[in-house]
């Protein structure tokens, strides 16, 4: 027994060795370090023998153990002609401990890319292809010296964020490439390479001013990929570093400035100390979210973790004396007779108006060289500078800068609705206009239009005003009225000229369906013309402003304003009298039963809807009569203007219905023509139609069902373009005929 028992023990030690070597052998062949894996990046350096200067860097940094251990880098490594060359240009005998740490820090980049897939950008659903020009790098900006708005000295440090820091983020630099791939996918050229950096040569492998070398790509390391490069690399600096060191900018800072606050961070305060062994408290700089981005933000949108890889922001810091110019001229150009003669006092009594002037400067999207024309910045604008207006640009670490000596020209300036927002006796109006959402048709170039001015003394003596201090309702006074009223000042152009405000005449369709006249430099309004004393029955044109890019502002003193009469009762200023060019229609709709007497009001007519009246001569209704369409003496055309038949009372009224367009306006304007619907409607519910034929400014010609022609009767004497409440009354030569 005791001799059997070594033996098994033997047997069962040997088996056991033989099964550990088996699964150790099995183990390593699936977890070891593969036998074609190169060496860690900082062996292979070593090895190659051409880096013994960005080896000492990564030395003097501390980041040897980094690249000699596990990780997955992408580092591009300056050759040792490369330093040789910076330290030439740079007039320097070594690479002091600083500024090793930068160059190695931003040689570095996160995750282990080979050239082929720095162009993919990677994103939380995986890589989407050619839509990447940037990677996060390793370098980032820590507390540095600065003051606060008061002008005193303080530590700060860079929000991370649009309108706010986080301190779990470092808010690394990234660093920008130019590869083919992406460049092409893009439509990019060298040119928008070269406008960067006109002394590179462009070949479509190009990091930053840097180039790759060619064969030295995809070197794969251990703990990542090198890429080898022919010029030292340091971190750019931010849109807000550069602009804050430029005097060229220093106005344009100022108004940034302004939009900055500097909130003490505890944790960031904390750890400085740690690091510095400095006691100090620690503020973070952040600017409003009311701008369209920080430009100290390092990061770009963050609604996916890596979206820096695809975007960047842009801005166009337009130089001292472009401020300048654009303030005198636009900027202050009314505020001046109010005694506000510099951007920093309009800043205090329209801060909306510096905010829209530095936002118009600013690009949430990386704006290419080439692409000026088709990116539009954050007031969703499309550049007024081209190139040549350029005189400075820079590709920074969060975006790219364009130096202009020229300011952006921006729509809300631009337009006729600069006219509004930019001069302070038009407060009342502009706000209006804000609240009740009318201001981007106005705005925008490519929409023309008439904007008749309405003062704030004027508005505020009819009962309006704004209030701010009504947060949910800050415009005062009855709002529909208002409404209706401002849209009555908004006259869309389409693409006809600018009308003759000062001698010509012609009636032109506000925004709400309605109708203004003009004639020998006087405004006329449906309220307007029903006043009592004449002088008020129109509007004098005190002057016209051309400027504006997408129209013209008209000033007069007064509003244009509405009738509150019903339509009948327009229909009878020119219809009691058998003299009147009314009368007929006038007697026939006054004793029918679609017509109330009291109010004026056309049965089949809704508040708030708009109306064509076309009213037949009292010729023409005693040719109906004698045609048999109208009831009254066939052979003298005298109409029985109150029949008493059934059959009569719907002939009566049938034909008055007809002659009545439904939902539309029209005047002899050239704007309308087609068909359109009627008051009168079959058994069925449907209506019947009028086809408007011709018309222009001189004459306007309808057709009815059966191909029966009328011409509307447009000479100073005849009763047409009248103005009725969200209508317009016209005489014509000829009735309409129906027909079911």
């Amino acid at each position: 027994m005791s001799k059997i028992l070594p033996k098994f023990l033997i047997v069962g030690l040997t088996f056991i060795f033989f099964l550990s070597s088996c699964r150790k052998k099995e183990f390593d062949d699936f977890y070891g370090r593969p036998e074609n894996l190169g060496d860690p990046i900082y062996q292979q350096l070593q090895a190659k023998g051409n880096f013994s200067k960005f080896l000492d860097c990564i030395d003097k940094a501390g980041y040897k153990e980094t690249l000699s251990a596990a990780g997955s880098w992408t580092v591009f490594a300056p050759t040792d002609e490369a330093f040789a060359s910076y330290l030439k240009d740079n007039n320097l005998t070594e690479v002091s401990a600083d500024l090793a740490s930068k160059i190695v820090r931003y040689a570095m980049i996160y995750d282990g890319e080979k050239v082929e897939r720095l162009s993919d950008f990677f994103s939380v659903k995986g890589f989407i292809k050619n839509s990447a020009f940037r990677r996060r790098s390793v370098y980032y900006d820590f507390v540095y010296d600065g003051k606060d708005n008061n002008g005193n000295a303080i530590k700060v440090i860079a929000a991370n964020r649009n309108g706010s820091y986080l301190a779990t983020d470092f808010n690394n630099k990234n660093i920008t490439y130019f590869l083919s791939p992406y460049m092409t996918f893009n439509g990019l050229s060298a040119a928008d390479y070269n406008f960067f950096y006109p002394n590179s040569a462009y070949n479509g492998n190009n990091i930053g001013a840097a180039r790759l070398i060619d064969g030295q790509q995809n070197i794969v390391a251990e703990n990542g990929v090198i890429h080898v490069i022919d010029r030292v690399l340091t971190p750019p600096q931010s849109i807000d570093q550069y602009i804050n060191e430029k005097p060229d900018y220093s106005i344009f800072k100022g108004l940034l400035d302004k939009f900055v606050t500097y909130s003490l961070n505890i944790d960031i305060s904390h750890r400085y100390e740690v690091l510095s062994g400095k006691a100090a408290n620690v503020y973070a700089k952040t600017y409003s979210t009311l701008l369209a981005f920080s430009p100290n933000n390092e990061n770009y949108l963050k609604v996916d973790a890596n979206d820096a890889q695809q975007g960047s922001y842009s801005i166009f810091a337009p130089t001292n004396a472009a401020v300048n110019a654009y303030a005198q001229n636009v900027l202050l150009k009314y505020w001046k007779k109010k005694g506000v003669n510099n951007l920093n006092d309009l800043y205090v009594v329209a801060p909306d108006v510096i905010k829209d002037f530095v936002n118009s400067h600013l690009f949430t999207t990386t704006v290419w060289p080439s692409k000026f024309a088709t990116t539009p910045n954050a007031l969703n604008d499309f550049t007024t500078r081209v190139a040549a207006d350029v005189v400075d640009k820079q590709a920074l670490s969060n975006g790219f800068l364009y130096g202009i000596n020229k300011a952006q020209n921006a729509n809300v300036f631009a337009t006729v609705y600069g006219n509004v927002n930019l001069d302070p006796d038009y407060s009342v109006m502009k706000q209006a206009l804000i609240y009740f959402g009318l201001i981007p048709a106005l705005k925008t170039p490519t929409l023309r239009y008439v904007v008749v001015m309405i003062p704030d003394v004027t508005l505020r003596r009819m009962g309006f005003n704004y209030d701010p201090f009504y947060a949910s309702a800050p415009i005062r006074g009855d709002l529909v009225a208002l409404k209706r009223i401002l849209q009555t000042h908004i006259i869309a152009l389409g693409d006809r000229e600018i009308p003759n405000f000062s001698t010509g005449s012609g009636i032109l369709e506000a925004s709400n369906g309605e109708y203004v006249k003009y004639a020998a430099g006087k405004l006329i309004s449906a309220g307007t013309q029903d006043s009592v004393a004449v002088a008020k029955q129109s509007i004098p044109v005190d002057s016209i402003s051309t400027t504006p890019v997408n129209g013209v502002a008209v000033y007069g003193k007064e509003a244009l304003t509405y009738t509150v009469l019903n339509i009948g009762k327009h229909i009878e200023k020119y219809g009691t009298l058998t003299t009147d060019p009314y009368y007929y229609f006038f007697q026939l709709l006054n004793n029918n039963i679609i017509y109330t007497k009291a109010t004026g009001v056309i049965q089949g007519t809704v508040e708030g809807v708009n109306y064509t009246v076309f009213i037949p001569t009292n010729s023409a209704i005693m040719q109906a009569v004698k045609d048999g369409i109208l009831p009254g003496n066939v052979t003298t055309g005298i109409p029985t203007t109150a029949p008493t038949d059934g059959l009569d009372v719907t002939k009566v009224s049938k034909f008055l219905l007809y002659h009545i367009i439904n939902k539309n306006t029209i005047a002899s304007d050239g704007q309308k023509i087609g068909q359109f619907e009627t008051l009168m409607k079959n058994d069925g519910g449907d209506a019947a139609k009028i086809t408007v034929a011709i018309n222009t400014t001189t004459s306007l010609m309808l057709r009815d069902v059966i191909g029966r022609t009328a011409n509307v009767l447009l000479n100073p004497a005849d009763r047409s373009n009248v103005l009725s409440n969200r209508t317009v009354i016209h005489q014509i030569n000829n009735y309409l005929k129906y027909q079911f």
